[in-house]
Order: C-alpha cells, then structure tokens, then sequence
C-alpha cells in the first residue's frame, strides 16, 4: 500500500479550514465538529484528526480526498 503525505502548506490550510469551520460554521451557520467536518470531505474522523495532528502518511485515496476539498473551497 502506498502512502502519502500532507505538504506543510497543505496541512496548514486542512488546519485552517477545520478551525474556521468548528469556530464559525459552515452556510447554515452552525459550528461543526471534526466528524461532521470528516463527513463532509467523505472521510473518518480519526483519519482526519490523523492527517491534522500527524506527520504519518495517508492512502492515495485519502489524500486526494483532502486535496480535492481544499482546492474546492479556494
């Protein structure tokens, strides 16, 4: 299996976002946990708090999940 990891500036911005989100909500202006957050990038919370707090590497799919949701969010 091979396994990726986070660019810092990547990891940075995945930081941001799920500090905005949890401190000032999404479009429906509600605060969202890191699970609500996972859901909708369309992973697990513990993957998430994985490619936050770590420097570990994530699957292929993983990584072009966070990816692909940051690049929508620009």
């Amino acid at each position: 299996m091979i396994l990726i990891k986070l660019e810092p500036d990547e990891r940075k911005e995945l930081k941001k976002r799920v500090e905005y989100l949890q401190r000032h909500g999404d479009d429906h202006s509600r605060t969202l946990s890191k699970a609500m957050i996972a859901r909708k990038i369309h992973i697990s919370e513990p993957t998430l708090s994985k490619a936050l707090n770590t420097n570990k590497g994530l699957s292929i799919d993983i990584h072009d999940k966070i990816v692909e949701w940051l690049e929508k969010g620009k």
